[in-house]
């Protein structure tokens, strides 16, 4: 099946070999014409329902909100809070949770953390003096379950990780790991990062039994400048919002203020309605193609890539983590800098890779490592486009001189 004719970015770069899906996922034309239509044929904002328009923007939130929870495994929509993306959701949940914390209660995360899952956290520690200590890893990056208990302690109140790391490509199981934190202490909230796993592997918060859940629209085939925010009912009643304003009150007097209920007490000011209407085209456009196909194909476009790695000089580059089933491949080229490689193939060869440190700066210190090439796989990619970057791979030696 060839899915690359659903996505417009081709038809105007015909020539790319897009390879930056880690980063941000290409938009099929149903989603680009969600939002367009939205904001042609609907243009109103939400919370009046005296004109039509108003109306039906009312009528698609709750939709929306509706395929969102359905997606990843829930029934309760009105746990569905809609953000900017996963930072915001992230630092919603961190700072929301601020008032229950104290000095010296412990976080829990991970190396492979990226930035938003570890810089609001460290704004905590020197904010109120928590402690952040991090879970032991395997060599492929995922979390190693038979030292979790070890981990844990009287003073562990969080534990938060992504499901897949968007630098190794490590898949964490997220039922197993929350079980075996719940069986020590069911009070410690645990909070995982979807963003890297939500657009084909099948989410199921209820199953997981976590306590919050944050990914973004632009990860899944959606728009920009929109992110997810589940959490379970009772913690977000509990949770202070991070923003004020119209839309997340219900009532302001000179001695008092009550804000709305959940969902809305978290959705201040005006949402980005043409954005959650992309978002409600994106979910329909995987579960047209599947979830499960969508995964497979990845999985077999990965074993295309690792099956033809021997037609390279494998001693000039380092790979990491390749065996991993995730359609994430991260690497460095031996003794050239990683952001001249990226460039050098995009400008060659119209292969669009990312370089550098990829937001996740303590991963340093489990592939040695400052900076990698990160080659991530989407279903608009094909057995061609591998083909296409082996040959460049091949090629290192006729140009490599040029990097040096």
């Amino acid at each position: 099946m060839s899915y690359k004719k659903h996505f417009p970015y081709f038809y105007f770069n015909k020539d790319d070999i897009y390879f930056d899906s880690a980063a941000t996922a290409l938009k099929p034309k149903q989603v680009l014409d969600a939002e367009y239509e939205y904001n042609v044929k609907i243009a109103a904002n939400t919370h009046n329902n005296l004109f039509k328009n108003a109306y039906i923007a009312n009528e698609m939130l709750i939709e929306t909100r509706k395929k969102v929870a359905n997606f990843i495994g829930t029934s309760n929509y009105e746990q569905i809070i809609f953000t900017s993306g996963t930072t915001h959701s992230l630092n919603q949940v961190a700072f929301g949770l601020k008032k229950v914390l104290k000095k010296d209660d412990e976080i829990l995360l991970t190396i492979l953390e990226h930035s938003s899952n570890l810089l609001p956290w460290k704004i905590l520690e020197e904010q109120i003096g928590i402690k952040i200590n991090f879970l032991d890893l395997n060599s492929d990056g995922t979390i190693d379950v038979d030292n979790i208990k070890n981990k844990i302690n009287k003073n562990t109140k969080i534990v938060s990780f992504a499901n897949v790391s968007n630098t190794m490509g490590s898949l964490n199981d997220v039922k197993k790991i929350t079980s075996i934190i719940k069986s020590i202490n069911e009070n410690i909230i645990v909070i995982v990062d979807g963003a890297q796993s939500v657009s084909h592997i099948k989410s199921n918060v209820n199953d997981w039994n976590i306590d919050f859940f944050c990914f973004s629209a632009h990860k899944m085939f959606g728009p920009f400048g929109l992110g997810v925010l589940w959490g379970k009912k009772q913690l977000l009643e509990s949770l202070d919002p991070i923003m004020y304003g119209g839309g997340n009150n219900s009532s302001i007097e000179y001695e008092k203020y009550i804000l709305a209920k959940v969902p809305y007490k978290f959705e201040a000011g005006t949402l980005n309605l043409s954005a959650i209407a992309g978002l409600k085209a994106a979910i329909d456009f995987i579960e047209e193609h599947n979830i499960e196909n969508i995964n497979n194909y990845l999985r077999d476009l990965k074993k295309y890539f690792i099956a033809n790695i021997n037609k390279i000089e494998l001693e000039k580059f380092e790979f990491y983590n390749i065996n991993n089933h995730e359609p994430i491949i991260l690497f460095n080229l031996k003794n050239v800098n990683a952001q001249d490689f990226g460039s050098f193939l995009n400008k060659k060869y119209n292969i669009l890779v990312r370089t550098g440190k990829h937001c996740a700066r303590l991963a340093k210190h489990l592939i040695d490592s400052e900076s990698t090439i990160r080659i991530s796989l989407s279903i608009y990619n094909n057995k061609e486009d591998i083909d296409k970057l082996i040959i460049a791979l091949q090629d290192a030696d006729s140009w490599i001189d040029e990097l040096l």
